[in-house]
This record gives C-alpha cells, sequence and structure tokens, in this order.
C-alpha cells in the first residue's frame, strides 16, 4: 500500500509540508495489522478468559489495513492534485510507484517460488494452483475468479490482496484527477464513499463470505475515498478539513465501532463476521480520516503521541512488514513446535503468548530494516530521475 510503501519523510522546497504526525500514522497502522495476524496466525492466544480478552483487543487491529487505505488516499491524491497539469504526470507517477513497491514484492514472490521446488514446507505455504501464483505477479490475487477461502489468507502471501486493492485503484484514479474537476471528483468520492456500506450488505446475504467478498476492491475503498476527500478538500478551498469536522468523523466511527462491541463482542474476537466486515470498515475509515485530518492541524498532545520514535521507526518500516510479516510469523510457529515449548504451554499461559509476539514483531522489524537499507533504499535513489515537482513531503 502506498502510505505502508512510503519511505522517510524530509523537507522540501515549496509548498509543500513536513507533517511528522503522517510517520506515526503509519506506524499505527502497521501495528494494528501486526497484532491482528500475531493473535491468528501466530496461534499462541491461551483458551483463557484473558486469552479472549487479547483476543477482543488486538483482533481489531485489521483496520490498520483501511488506516493504511486512508493515508494513501489522502497522500497519493494530493500528489496527483498538485502534479496534473505538469508534463510527464503519468510515467512521473508510475514509475515512482514501480521503485518503491515492486522490488522486495517480486522478490519476495519469485524467492518464494524458487524456494519452493527444494521445500515442501515452502511449497505448502504458497498458492499450488498455477493460475492462482501467477494473479500475484499480476495484482489480481483479490478477484473472486483467483480466490481459495479464508485459507488463502494463511499462507505466506496471503496479506497481499491489500496491495492488489490500491494497484487497481491507481490503475485508474489518475486519469480521473487529470481530466475531471476537483469539485465532481469530490462529489465522486462522498458518493462512492456512501455506497460502500450497501454495497457490503449486498454482497454478504447474496454471496457470503466464501468468495472473498472483502478482498475485492469495490467492498473496500472507503478508505481510499476518505483519503481523498481529505485532500480534495484542501485543493479545493486552500486550508485542511475544519478539526471539528475531523472530530465528527473520527466520533461517528467510534461510535459504530462501539456499537459493534457491545452487541457483537464475538465479531470482534473473532475478526470476521457480517457487522465487523459491513459498518465496521465504514467505522475505521471514519476514524481514520478524523485522525488524519486531524493531524494536519498541529495539535500539541496529537502530536506527541505520533511522533514517539518507536512509532516513526514502524512507519518507516511498514512496508517491508507488511511484505516480511506473515512469512516470519509462520516461520517462527514452525520453529517453537519443534524446538523451543510445547504447544500446550503456549496455550495456557498469557505471559508466553506476549512474549512470543513481541518477539516476533521484533524479528519482523529486524528484517526489514535489513531490507530497506539494502534492497529498498537504492531503488528510492533511482525516484530522482522521475522528479515530482509538487509532491508533498512524503517520499511515495
Amino acid at each position: 500500500m502506498t502510505a505502508l510503501q512510503s519511505a522517510p519523510v524530509h523537507q522540501v522546497s515549496g509548498e509543500s509540508r513536513h507533517y511528522p504526525e503522517l510517520d506515526g500514522v503509519r506506524g499505527l497502522a502497521i501495528l494494528g495489522v501486526l497484532l491482528a495476524h500475531a493473535a491468528n496466525f501466530l496461534a499462541v492466544v491461551p483458551a483463557t478468559s484473558a486469552g479472549h480478552v487479547l483476543l477482543t483487543i488486538f483482533m481489531p487491529g485489521w483496520g490498520g489495513v483501511d488506516l493504511f487505505f486512508t493515508l494513501s488516499g489522502f497522500l497519493i491524491t494530493g500528489i496527483l492534485l498538485r502534479t496534473r497539469t505538469r508534463s510527464h504526470y503519468f510515467s512521473s507517477f508510475y514509475m515512482r510507484r514501480v521503485l518503491r513497491i515492486f522490488p522486495i514484492y517480486y522478490l519476495f514472490l519469485i524467492g518464494s517460488v524458487i524456494f519452493a521446488h527444494f521445500s515442501p514446507m515452502m511449497a505448502l505455504r504458497i498458492p499450488s494452483n498455477l493460475e492462482t501464483r501467477i494473479s500475484y505477479f499480476v495484482y489480481l490475487q483479490n478477484w473472486p475468479i483467483f480466490w481459495q477461502g479464508w485459507m488463502g489468507l494463511s499462507t505466506f502471501w496471503g496479506a497481499y490482496w491489500s496491495l492488489a486493492v490500491e494497484e487497481q485503484f491507481y490503475m485508474v484514479w489518475p486519469t480521473i484527477l487529470r481530466f475531471v474537476k476537483p469539485r465532481m471528483v469530490l462529489l465522486l468520492c462522498i458518493a462512492a464513499f456512501l455506497l460502500g456500506w450497501p454495497e457490503r450488505l449486498y454482497m454478504f446475504h447474496h454471496v457470503g463470505l466464501a468468495l472473498g467478498v472483502m478482498q475485492w476492491p469495490f467492498s473496500r475503498l472507503d478508505g481510499l475515498f476518505v483519503g481523498a476527500i481529505i485532500a480534495l478538500y484542501k485543493e479545493l478551498y486552500g486550508r485542511a478539513i475544519p478539526i471539528r469536522w475531523a472530530t465528527i468523523s473520527f466520533l461517528s466511527g467510534a461510535a459504530i465501532f462501539l456499537q459493534i462491541a457491545a452487541a457483537h463482542s464475538v465479531e470482534l474476537g473473532n475478526g470476521n463476521g457480517i457487522h465487523v466486515w459491513t459498518s465496521g470498515v465504514t467505522a475505521f475509515a471514519l476514524m481514520s480520516g478524523g485522525l488524519i485530518a486531524a493531524s494536519q492541524h498541529r495539535i500539541g498532545w496529537l502530536h506527541r503521541i505520533l511522533t514517539v520514535r518507536p512509532l516513526v521507526i514502524a512507519g518507516r518500516l511498514s512496508y517491508g512488514m507488511y511484505i516480511y510479516h506473515l512469512t516470519i510469523y509462520q516461520l517462527i510457529v514452525s520453529f517453537r513446535r519443534r524446538f523451543i515449548i510445547p504447544q500446550g504451554l503456549a496455550n495456557t499461559n498469557i505471559l508466553v503468548c506476549l512474549a512470543w509476539i513481541a518477539f516476533a514483531i521484533l524479528v519482523v522489524t529486524g528484517v526489514a530494516e535489513l531490507s530497506f537499507r539494502f534492497v529498498e533504499a537504492p531503488f528510492l535513489r533511482l525516484k530522482r530521475f522521475f522528479p515530482s515537482p509538487a509532491a508533498p513531503a512524503v517520499q511515495n
């Protein structure tokens, strides 16, 4: 995801301004995803009341994906709006994306396929069907024709459906922003956001979860459109969305989420269900939009929270962390079961559970740091050949 795929932020000249809070927003998003998937895929949460509480706290972290979507919609729409009259508009945008997102994504896909020829364990952890494998290489893995059900999420490539959602969106979004007036695009975004919840309800009642309805693009664009609305407002009115509207957005999303927590707490602990996957997506998009809009106002206490050093580091490394984390989680699970600790003890001790989660996140962070330093950074330096003259103070 573009927000997830962003490099460190730096002050640049011109109209751009560095909002360090956005580093922290990105860090919060990846932390939420890591905790949700740790609770789900590390398989160490004890079957106790304390374990149930932990699941209820961690599992809603899947909303970090929607936070990434919202941040991406805000940042990328802002870039495109400020560069839409420039020459090389399309080539500059797409080449900069290629340099940011392709290297480690394709390196990992290709490496997985090659290694699977020599490792039965690896072969079991990536899609076995050739057509499905190819879909990942062309960013179509989230379409129903390739969908393998919820089991697909347990593979090393399971989290990559969200990358496909963004890439499909950005295949058409630059063209819309280039040729349609911003005010019309704003109305389009509002209408599309309002249709998101009814679309998911319709899909659930007619096809259910088996289709992978929550992974195909039309069901997960809420955050991208909310982020775009924030950027479009700034373009049209020359200022950030008023703080009162940011507050209303966040509180509206929080109210929806709390209603789900009160009436459908089991769904929160399981991480799935009609309410969390319909109104829950809307709730996370609204909260994400409120948080990002508020971050533009340099509020003291919010600035201090979002610029805490660990969040900034996580934000800088978030793309690599997202690419590698499921693989690292599952390797740790295999190693633990084989050499370290009986599965029974891991399932009865909450401290053991938390220790394994913390250890796994540290390993993910370390691998992402090495990846950024030795693989991603050299490609990012090539962006100087494809300048984005009016880009904001974030490298996307």
